[in-house]
């Protein structure tokens, strides 16, 4: 087989902790460069984007965006028809499908014929563009929809058969490139990946807060999976002593998010190796936190990461990673509505969570 396999590898986390907002000066000397593919893991609107697009100007990076998630590459529908949306695997445990789908990802997502034509199918099913192609466009739009929302859509199934499989060939662009993969959808399964193949891995965390309300304001899939039925995700949940959310949706997502962050930081506690970040650290000063990010993965920074990251300072909304980055700090406290801070105080107290107490979650004057 190809693919980089044997133990996991990682980048060194030396210094202050990459928790603290506070830490802004610049690694002396950084990482030594690395040639393994660097897969940096987070969660669904929590700053993955934003970071894959300021360390990608590095132009030594190939990358590859989300080649697990279904719903934008086709190959990630078969491997995961069994495993699910959010994988829960741990070291030891056997997926061939999964581990395929992984393989390819990490050779570099060659394309071949098929492939093509799959990924066409999920462009005639992307969301459209407002305007008057809204009424041919919404048959195929609503069966993309239901598929991200976990039920059964045909033509997606048929897009997966046709790239199931992918061809296990390293792509030619690694030749002189190193790969970096961004992943929202492994954080249950981001340590059987490591044990699976040789990886350095980036996890970005941000505030469970600010989360919930991105994924309410844009309506984010995610939180129409029944996440909380998946029996593996339920046997987590027992193992870590905590209690499964009532059929109350908010509750319930609130609960997914909690969930879906113990794992990233537990997973980063048992790997000192890979590097750790948060959202908010990274919004403190941009420029700085970049830059000693950079060292630590031992990439090199240039001028154009810092004109990304002055152009992207400034006001944007929706998908659009622009933003005016200090204003993302605690921005969760006056997008969700009182109730909604209840719920999320009342539901992070049931989780282990350790970059985050319950003073975090607390807000003046909320009720």
């Amino acid at each position: 087989m190809s693919g980089v396999h044997t133990h996991p590898g990682g980048v060194s986390r030396t210094g202050p902790s990459p928790l603290d907002p506070g830490v802004t000066d610049p690694m002396p000397g950084g990482a030594a460069p690395s040639r393994r593919p660097l897969v940096a893991a987070g969660i669904p609107r929590s700053g993955t984007t934003w970071t894959m697009q300021a360390l990608e100007c590095d132009s030594s990076l190939f990358r590859v965006k989300e080649p697990d998630h279904g719903a934008e590459q086709a190959p990630a529908i078969w491997a995961k028809r069994q495993a699910g949306r959010i994988p829960v695997l741990a070291p030891g445990d056997r997926d061939d499908s999964y581990h395929c789908l992984w393989e390819w990802i990490l050779d570099g997502a060659s394309e071949n014929v098929r492939l093509r034509i799959a990924a066409q199918m999920l462009r005639v099913m992307s969301p459209p563009a407002w305007g008057k192609a809204n009424r041919v466009r919404a048959i195929p739009t609503l069966e993309r929809i239901r598929y991200q929302r976990g039920g059964f859509s045909l033509p997606m199934t048929l897009a997966g058969a046709i790239a199931s499989h992918p061809p296990v060939r390293r792509n030619p662009a690694l030749d002189d490139h190193r790969l970096l993969v961004k992943t929202v959808h492994a954080p249950l399964a981001l340590e059987w990946i490591a044990s699976e193949f040789e990886i350095d891995v980036l996890i970005l965390l941000r505030h469970p807060g600010s989360i919930l309300a991105s994924w309410i304001s844009l309506d984010i899939g995610e939180q129409y999976v029944p996440f909380a039925e998946t029996p593996a995700v339920r046997q987590l949940a027992e193992e870590w002593g905590v209690r499964l959310p009532g059929p109350d949706h908010l509750e319930q997502t609130i609960w997914q998010i909690g969930m879906l962050v113990v794992a990233l930081e537990r997973a980063a506690e048992r790997h000192p190796e890979w590097v750790v970040r948060t959202h908010e650290q990274m919004c403190v000063d941009p420029i700085a936190q970049f830059h000693r990010l950079y060292d630590d993965l031992g990439l090199q920074w240039n001028e154009q990461t810092e004109e990304f990251l002055v152009d992207n300072n400034r006001p944007g909304k929706g998908f659009r990673t622009r933003r005016l980055a200090t204003d993302q700090l605690d921005s969760w406290k006056h997008r969700l509505t009182p109730d909604q801070i209840r719920a999320l105080q009342r539901v992070m107290s049931w989780l282990p969570l350790t970059a985050w107490s319950a003073e975090d979650f607390a807000v003046a004057d909320h009720s």
